[in-house]
């Protein structure tokens, strides 16, 4: 798939299902790939920046107008589902993973074990900050910035400023 706005070196690999609008630009070496159960919905005027990795064997996901998708970004089998709303920045360096690797048996290896997966949701307007690592299974309320190097395990609700490992509110947006 050659045409206006995506780098040559990109790579497009759909066995699934996917909507990628013509006013999509991907940059050198972004790849997405879907697979047979996997299905991806781009909004219009998304960005990839270099090196940005869709990957999405099985699940789905589904991004809003003007998302941007800094460099090095990875998001990794969003098999309950990813949300990303309207105008989203999502910086360089930042990893989004939807499934997790079976643990409560020890008389089978973990990687045999069946995965866990629970659907994310960024909502509208969120700014989330370099080497940001979202968990499966939170919500991150519209409106919110996450700071960099933060790790999100449990909902930020709208509007909030959070930092941290784990991730937590430190004060809130006001008019």
């Amino acid at each position: 798939m050659i045409r206006k706005g995506i780098h040559t070196s990109a790579i497009v690999d759909i066995l699934g299902q996917a909507v990628i609008p013509q006013t999509t630009i991907m940059e050198p070496q972004s790849v997405i790939f879907i697979g047979a159960d996997g299905a991806l919905e781009l909004g219009e005027r998304n960005i990839l920046y270099p090196h940005v990795s869709i990957r999405i064997d099985k699940g789905w996901m589904k991004s809003g107008v003007e998302v941007s998708f800094g460099p090095g970004v990875m998001i990794y089998e969003p098999r309950a589902g990813l949300e990303i709303g309207n105008h989203c920045m999502i910086a360089a360096g930042t990893m989004i993973c939807g499934v997790e690797h079976g643990v409560d048996r020890l008389d089978i290896p973990m990687r045999r074990q069946a995965a866990q997966a629970s659907k994310i949701v960024i909502e509208d307007d969120v700014w989330i900050g370099m080497g940001v690592v979202i968990a499966p299974g939170v919500t991150i309320g519209r409106q919110s910035i996450i700071g960099a190097g933060s790790v999100v395990v449990r909902d930020i609700p709208p509007q909030s400023v959070a930092w941290g490992m784990p991730c937590a509110v430190q004060k809130r947006r006001q008019q």
